[in-house]
């Protein structure tokens, strides 16, 4: 007995599935079981959700996204979007609870309905795809968000960075230009002529005891945010951070890890982030302390600056630190300007002199790593 089978006729056939029309072809395949449906995906989210932050979600479905894996992204995201969406309305009373004159009770009172929330996720989405050469428009199916909400993100980072009195540190760096020895105005001025011309460099701190490093950090804090630019300022101790206005320890500020190795990277610098934001605004990062700190750190802030540098300009990613990083080298000793006599200011400089052999493993001669010092006589009780 012969049968017929009677077959689609028109486009919207095609897309029957079950008596029910879909949208695209992809969709009904979908349905039909004939592309993957994706639920190890969204059982990986729900299972990362348990530790990870929103933040790190957003980033997790962005790769997903970027890296092809998903079959149906539209509907990953409307089974997952609560997860990604998780620390959205924090964040936004922490930027509102940064802006000047913006009383507590508010903040305390904001709610965004799920459709800000949506869009706030979508924003942090899209902008890490943009990161990576992508975008959402590119995922049939997948909503765009409105971008023009994020004129109402207020980075805290760069609030803070830009919140000094700019008056007052005017006064403060014309007092300290007046006070800087010569060798100290010769790299202000390679500093400056770099910094503000946007030529970026990298200049090396060598200076003992004396010398006015923290004088001449300070000076540079003082002189850009008088200006109302953006300085970074890290040591490596948390000690001398009190000593620089504004200071941090490195590892705190870029996220560098305690066991870091060749292959780590700043995990606090991120492409989007707002201390990406900062770092990109920056007109200089200054790191005191650095012969205390491994080199595999330096490493790490360079991978990460290059990677956030490159979205301004993919040359970022073959310089130094995306261009960003100055440091600096010095080794005139300022107390010998302070002497109250000729005598007096050849003593110390003998003695400044005796530190540095000292310090440069010089002191008694060649060694091979042991070495008798005799202490000059005026030392001695």
């Amino acid at each position: 007995m012969l049968n017929h089978v009677k077959g689609p006729k028109c486009f919207e056939d095609i897309r029957t599935v079950n008596q029910f029309v879909h949208l695209t072809f992809r969709e009904a395949c979908y349905a039909l079981g004939l592309i993957g449906d994706d639920r190890e995906y969204i059982a990986a989210i729900n299972e990362a959700a348990d530790w990870g932050s929103g933040f790190y979600l957003r980033n997790l479905f962005a790769t997903l996204l970027f890296c092809g894996t998903l079959s149906m992204p539209s509907r990953v995201w409307d089974e997952t979007w609560q997860l990604l969406s998780d620390d959205i309305l924090h964040r936004q009373r922490t930027i509102l609870n940064n802006q000047d004159n913006i009383a507590t009770f508010l903040t305390k009172d904001l709610q965004l309905t799920d459709e800000e929330l949506q869009n706030y996720a979508l924003i942090d989405i899209e902008n890490s795809l943009q990161i990576n050469g992508s975008s959402l428009r590119r995922f049939e199916g997948m909503p765009f968000p409105d971008m023009s909400a994020t004129t109402h993100h207020r980075n805290s980072l760069v609030m803070d960075a830009l919140s000094y009195d700019r008056q007052s540190l005017n006064e403060e760096h014309e007092i300290q230009l007046s006070s800087m020895t010569d060798e100290q105005r010769l790299v202000y001025n390679e500093v400056m002529e770099a910094a503000l011309n946007n030529k970026g460099g990298v200049f090396f701190v060598y200076g003992y005891g004396g010398t006015g490093k923290t004088f001449f950090w300070r000076a540079l804090c003082a002189c850009f945010r008088s200006k109302g630019d953006i300085v970074v300022a890290v040591v490596s101790s948390g000690i001398a951070a009190t000593l620089i206005p504004g200071g941090v320890t490195a590892h705190s500020r870029f996220g560098i890890s305690i066991n870091v190795t060749e292959d780590s990277i700043c995990s606090r610098i991120k492409p989007g982030s707002d201390l990406a934001e900062l770092l990109i605004r920056a007109k200089l990062i200054i790191w005191d302390e650095e012969p205390m700190t491994h080199r595999h750190c330096f490493e790490a802030l360079d991978k990460s600056l290059k990677d956030v540098m490159r979205v301004l300009d993919v040359g970022n990613a073959e310089v130094p630190f995306g261009g960003k990083v100055v440091v600096l080298r010095l080794t005139k000793n300022m107390r010998l300007q302070v002497g109250s006599s000729t005598d007096n200011v050849e003593e110390l400089r003998k003695f400044f002199e005796w530190l540095l052999e000292i310090g440069d493993g010089i002191a008694g001669g060649e060694n091979d790593g042991e070495v008798d010092l005799e202490l000059p006589a005026d030392l001695l009780i």
